[in-house]
């Protein structure tokens, strides 16, 4: 019988914040209140988590470091409606406003944090352990609830005042008309879109309520970035706490989610995606799995309230209550099947024979190269010294797909790779493939308009077929999944069928690039490719 190993314990003021809370905070409504606020399952993990301090953090007495000591920038945390999200933000708020969130240090051992050292008369008291993190509270907290609207602020600005009045914050945390006066001049404040004259104040902490709703057509999405930049030049964070949001929006939460920054904590546990909520005892299984952390939710009446909801508005109660991004009608790629056939391995070694397909733009889409192996598996080759992956979006690149930077990846996959079919996408980019073709050989390099519909149906019906079959599959690539579940099925006449995107925002081009890969791929096998026969055709 093997040793068992001792679990190592995260260098995090997490566990200060969790005692901390239930000392001075307590549960703002229901059968509970007044009681304290003790974190329980998701609400202690991601406490310890988006606390976490790097390991080679610097305490310096002269300027604290606070951002900057800790692993995560900035954290979203999605989860269903009636998670206790908001009474979990009221906490945090707190905490970030007269608790000892900064970083001051490593432990020995025996060092204590005690309240009554900071103003506070609680008699609250922490002992640290040896290499354990140590907290002190800011100077000055300069904290903004933000949301959509007033009543959207209200989701946690109530429970935060409800904390205040009845819990042990009320030495150094004054509710006043509009905000709450915290010591040395700091402040909380709730912000909306309409409140502009607040969007430039000094701010360090940041707490945004539903930010799944944050949309450019709200004008949101840029108070978002607007207030998020100016917490980051001050060494401050931001905290996010939103439902699943509807990929149609293009919301600031979307793009958090989406985003490939390293140093954003996501918090966005999904079920188990063979369980489907249209069938009850799946539901059940799924309001299981998403509300297993908040035991205060009655799970007979979330049932019944979703069973109600699924007869007119389905999307609306997988979203809110299953936790799921729903995709919509229409959607070419089930997520169950794409998702079954993720193969995680290394891309083939230098030499080894592969398949391409590229599918271009010149400056609203995006533009992407995709390969595949002769044994079906795809994924998205990387290029240059930084190993870039080979998907331009025109954004990153002032508003133009750079095409030397493509010409570039072309030619690095030529060179490293031998390449027996390549199908691309012509327009706009009809120069440059009558260039690869003249320059690799025109045996090789392929136009393949995507816009004739009867041979792109045909593709795309192969696409599925091989995917429900297993006979290709892909690698664990996030924004090509993203690019998959974003496309739609279009119709046509005949009874087919093209793609389309549901929004200007979202992108289907890595699918497409994806598609004439394994179109490209499909073509070869079917002339002998991985057999001992090496004639090759070309149809045009």
């Amino acid at each position: 019988m093997s040793e068992q190993q001792t679990p190592v314990v995260p260098k995090s003021l997490g566990f200060l914040f969790a005692d901390w809370i239930a000392a001075h905070c307590v549960v703002p409504n229901g059968y509970d209140l007044g009681k304290p606020f003790e974190l329980v399952g998701w609400q202690l993990e991601n406490a310890i988590d988006f606390y976490r301090v790097k390991p080679d953090a610097v305490y310096d007495p002269a300027r604290p470091r606070q951002a900057a000591a800790f692993k995560w920038r900035r954290g979203q945390i999605v989860g269903g409606q009636k998670l206790g999200k908001s009474p979990f933000g009221a906490a945090v708020a707190a905490f970030e406003g007269v608790g000892p969130c900064v970083f001051c240090g490593w432990a020995k051992g025996g060092e204590t944090f005690r309240c009554s050292d900071w103003g506070c008369s609680c008699g609250f008291e922490y002992e640290y352990s040896a290499g354990e993190p140590m907290g002190m509270p800011r100077r000055t907290a300069l904290i903004q609830l933000l949301a959509t609207s007033e009543e959207q602020t209200a989701n946690v600005y109530r429970p935060l005042q409800s904390m205040v009045r009845n819990g042990h914050l009320s030495d150094l945390m004054k509710v006043r008309e509009g905000f709450i006066r915290l010591p040395n001049g700091g402040r909380i404040d709730p912000v909306t879109a309409s409140a502009h004259s607040k969007l430039g104040n000094p701010v360090n902490f940041v707490l945004g309520d539903e930010s799944g709703i944050w949309t450019r057509r709200s004008g949101m999405f840029e108070v978002g970035d607007t207030v998020m930049r100016g917490a980051m030049a001050m060494d401050g964070r931001m905290l996010e706490l939103t439902n699943p949001w509807d990929p149609m929006d293009a919301s600031f939460g979307q793009m958090t989610y989406e985003s490939t920054a390293s140093d954003i904590m996501k918090f966005f546990p999904k079920h188990d995606p063979s369980l489907d909520f249209a069938d009850p005892k799946d539901r059940r299984k799924i309001l299981e799995f998403v509300y297993s952390g908040s035991p205060w939710v009655p799970l007979d009446q979330v049932e019944a309230t979703a069973s109600e909801l699924m007869a007119r508005d389905p999307a609306q109660a997988r979203r809110f209550y299953g936790c799921e991004i729903v995709q919509g009608l229409g959607s070419y790629m089930p997520e169950p099947l794409y998702d079954g056939t993720m193969v995680d391995r290394q891309p083939p070694e230098p030499g080894a024979e592969i398949c391409l397909g590229f599918d271009g733009s010149q400056s609203g889409d995006w533009t992407a190269l995709r390969a595949e192996t002769v044994d079906g598996w795809r994924w998205t080759p990387t290029y240059g010294p930084s190993k870039r992956p080979a998907y331009w979006n025109p954004v990153e690149w002032e508003g133009r797909i750079p095409r030397s930077e493509v010409d570039a990846c072309v030619s690095e996959m030529f060179d490293c790779y031998e390449v027996k079919r390549f199908y691309c996408d012509p327009h706009p980019w009809e120069s440059q493939v009558e260039a690869w073709g003249y320059q690799y050989g025109e045996d090789i390099v392929v136009p393949w308009p995507t816009n004739r519909i009867g041979r792109m149906f045909d593709a795309l019906t192969r696409f599925t077929e091989d995917t429900a079959d297993h006979s290709t599959t892909h690698s664990n690539d996030r924004m090509a999944r993203l690019h998959m579940m974003a496309a739609r099925k279009v119709a046509k006449p005949g009874d087919k069928y093209v793609l389309g995107k549901p929004s200007e925002n979202q992108k289907i081009d890595i699918t497409m690039a994806d598609i004439l890969a394994h179109e490209a791929a499909s073509d070869m096998r079917a002339l002998g490719w991985g057999s001992d026969d090496n004639k090759v055709f070309v149809f045009r």
